[in-house]
């Protein structure tokens, strides 16, 4: 029953919801964009579900991210988004709610045109020199977190990678106040790095 009614409220409330998302990011120097479409829709009969064994309940395929991948997307009865990495691994939450996940998306869309930084190897800790950076919970979790101000948003997340977990952090900034207040904190980061024996 739990999973008919988390059916038919998915469909009632998000059912036909589509929007594409613009992300951009850096990596060796180079800016990267990409754009990917959601669409969010389940199959009617043609939906998948599943027992979930580990955490009780159950949870659902439904369209999600239109990119070619191995793992579904997923609804959990307990309100949580996941996937399952491989098409045939266990639920993996990755978001508490759909609302997290299209708050999340509305920021990363919204930061694209912004400046991305070169973050992977500044030390979270070091980011938390930057002035005004406030939580948004609408749009974090605990695995993903949105830290933002007027100039700059910051974004953690967990890597899904089992064999190397780590905490990775994507930093955009706009306007030159934003720019700049992002280059003194790494400025002042390289110094110490060098300073270090």
């Amino acid at each position: 029953m739990d999973l008919i009614i988390r059916c038919e409220g998915f469909e009632q409330r998000f059912g036909g919801l589509r929007y594409e998302i613009r992300r951009s990011w850096v990596v060796n120097g180079d800016r990267y964009e990409t754009t990917r479409r959601w669409e969010y829709d389940h199959f009617g009969l043609r939906t998948a579900a599943w027992q979930d064994p580990g955490r009780g309940g159950w949870y659902f395929e439904w369209a999600g991210e239109r990119v070619s991948k191995p793992c579904r997307d997923l609804i959990h009865t307990d309100g949580s988004v996941g996937t399952d990495i491989d098409g045939g691994s266990p639920y993996l939450p990755i978001a508490p709610s759909l609302l997290h996940l299209i708050e999340s998306h509305a920021l990363t869309d919204t930061v694209a045109t912004w400046k991305p930084w070169p973050m992977d190897s500044l030390a979270v800790s070091t980011l938390e020199l930057l002035d005004g950076l406030v939580v948004v919970p609408e749009a974090s979790w605990g695995s993903s977190q949105w830290r933002l101000s007027d100039t700059v948003a910051v974004m953690d997340y967990d890597s899904w990678d089992h064999e190397n977990p780590r905490r990775r952090t994507l930093v955009w900034s706009r306007e030159e106040a934003g720019h700049r207040q992002v280059q003194e904190v790494m400025d002042g980061w390289r110094t110490t790095i060098r300073a270090t024996p």
